[in-house]
């Protein structure tokens, strides 16, 4: 009797044991990170809904304000060639509604950060107007992240010609940013992009400053660690840190001029930012953003093609229009790294040509001209643009994108531009036709005003060939 209650004791302390662990796989088990569309419902939702919630709302500035936040939602997870063009939408329709009388911290913010009536102004007013943006987002009802980024930015803006003076100040709004920026990391609805995200731009912002870095590092790896949703996150940003770190030993200048130390760090803190990433992938095996920083981390550490193309293989698999991947992968290819003008063109091209891949993707063939250019001298880029073996690969991306997404407009401002910087005045002023016929209107801001684009117009119509 007694070794039968014994056993039957041993297993139900088993069927608890099992149902533990079914539970904690369940809860921590690797999900597929959020789309593109889920991440702007999600932006949207942190902006827009606190908007809608708060008193600032009237008629007079409504429209103007909710296109401001809509844009800049967008802009969070924009692709690297329309960031410009949503940019100057959501700063123009910030200056809109601030003209009107707008009182919204965010919407100001916004408007601070992007807007043209900020720009024009001199150095110390700009100081004025992003320590009053900080200051209002701090007291706002506004999400921690967005408070994160109303001290950061301001923090670089004040130290951007390291002005002693504001030295004290600028360390105040730095540990502000990292203080917000870990209560944003212990809150489980903040998806992982963002939280990556936003830890990039913090150790961009204290790169130069070894103590704030690693101090920022260990606050925001104590908030994730007390986050079981975001254990794969966690791994993502410690990799992001190391490899930071890694180049902040090893400095910018070219390989001669690295000490023996400097080598030493560098390789130290890349193979910890390897391990980490490794870490990522064995928590989470379907999210595309940790192969795609392997990368990175692969082109610092001198790894094989081979390395590089398998860790490749395995973001585009699970995301086909991994732009960033194909990016990071460009990026191996410049000439000073570990390929060549030719590779990376043949890459672009493939791009274009896949039938698998899609979304921006086959835009990396201009962006192979544009990482090309930026290798030469600026007396020699305005030549390069009239190679003859440019405007034809350029005019290939942007008629494949079009047919590939149908339903995009917004890639045509960037297209004038390239056109322009090609010399082929008729496609310029046939995309500004575009633009007109699709939005109604011409965001002239993003080619310098109203002014300078009636004289890039006027200049293209008088500098057509001849037929």
């Amino acid at each position: 009797m007694f070794r039968a209650f014994q056993t039957s004791r041993k297993v139900v302390a088993l069927i608890i044991f099992l149902g533990g662990i079914l539970y904690f796989a369940a809860g921590c088990s690797p999900k597929k990170p959020p789309t593109r569309a889920d991440l702007q419902k999600w932006n949207q939702t942190t902006l827009l809904d606190v908007y809608k919630a708060s008193a600032n709302n009237n008629p007079k500035w409504d429209a103007d304000a909710t296109e401001a936040l809509t844009q800049f939602a967008r802009l969070r997870n924009a692709a690297y060639d329309e960031r410009d063009l949503v940019s100057s939408l959501a700063g123009s329709a910030a200056d809109a509604a601030l003209q009107a009388g707008c009182p919204d911290p965010m919407v100001n913010y916004i408007g601070v950060y992007l807007g043209e009536a900020s720009k024009s102004k001199p150095y110390a007013d700009r100081i004025e107007l992003y320590r009053s943006a900080a200051q209002k987002l701090a007291d706002s009802e506004y999400p921690p992240i967005r408070k994160f980024y109303g001290a950061a930015r301001a923090a670089g803006w004040l130290w951007q010609r390291h002005d002693k003076k504001l030295w004290q100040e600028v360390v105040g709004l730095r540990h502000q940013a990292i203080d917000r920026l870990g209560e944003a990391l212990a809150d489980k609805t903040l998806p992982s992009v963002e939280a990556c995200s936003a830890a990039d731009d913090l150790f961009d912002l204290l790169r130069r400053n070894e103590g704030e870095l690693t101090n920022a590092f260990m606050t925001l790896d104590a908030a994730l660690a007390g986050n079981k949703e975001q254990a794969a996150a966690r791994q993502l940003v410690r990799a992001k840190f190391y490899l930071v770190h890694a180049w902040q030993a090893r400095g910018n200048g070219t390989a001669s001029e690295v000490t023996e130390q400097g080598w030493k760090l560098f390789g130290e803190r890349l193979a910890e930012a390897e391990k980490a990433v490794n870490q990522a992938w064995s928590l989470n095996p379907y999210d595309e953003n940790i192969p795609t920083l392997m990368i990175s981390v692969l082109e610092g550490r001198q790894k094989s093609r081979e390395d590089v193309e398998k860790w490749f293989q395995r973001a585009m698999k699970l995301d086909v229009e991994n732009y960033d991947a194909c990016r990071a992968k460009l990026h191996y290819l410049l000439p000073q790294w570990y390929g060549s003008r030719e590779e990376m063109l043949a890459f672009g091209r493939e791009c274009v040509a896949s039938t698998n891949w899609g979304g921006r993707v086959p835009l990396i063939l201009l962006d192979a001209h544009s990482e090309f250019s930026r290798t030469l001298s600026a007396d020699e880029r305005p030549a390069y643009w009239r190679e003859p073996d440019v405007w034809p690969d350029i005019q290939t991306a942007y008629e494949t994108f079009s047919r590939v997404n149908p339903n995009a407009t917004k890639f045509r401002y960037p297209y004038a531009s390239y056109a322009f910087r090609c010399g082929q005045w008729e496609e310029f002023s046939r995309q500004i036709d575009l633009i007109r016929q699709n939005d109604f209107k011409v965001n002239s801001n993003y080619f310098g005003g109203a002014k300078a684009l009636a004289e890039l117009l006027e200049f293209a119509s008088t500098n057509k060939p001849a037929r």
